[in-house]
């Protein structure tokens, strides 16, 4: 059986300059003091929110369905906007470094 070997973009760099800067990248941004502030409110929110579903539904709980109900929406919209500046973030850099190679 003939293996075929996938053909390189003649303008691509290599997948090692490739995936060096992507990691560099992702942890420049990721270093934003918003997006750190985001996730250390957003996550524990989250985890609050399924399991107070969850155990409002083992243990019949109409105070723990409203907690589900209350943090729901905000984790919801602390993630929304964690990827919205996430992206932002992501693509200003790409273009700051499109100026640079100019």
């Amino acid at each position: 059986m003939a293996t075929k070997k996938a053909k390189k973009h003649p303008a691509a760099k290599p997948e090692s300059d490739q995936s060096s800067s992507v990691k560099a990248d992702k942890q420049a941004i990721r270093a934003d003091k918003y997006l750190r502030l985001m996730m250390k409110i957003g996550i524990p929110l989250a985890l609050i929110s399924v399991t107070s579903l969850w155990l409002a539904r083992q243990l019949g709980s109409d105070g723990l369905g409203l907690l589900f109900f209350i943090t729901c929406p905000l984790a919801l919209a602390i993630g929304f906007a964690y990827n919205i500046r996430y992206v932002s973030l992501a693509v200003r850099r790409q273009r700051q470094q499109q100026k640079d190679k100019q």
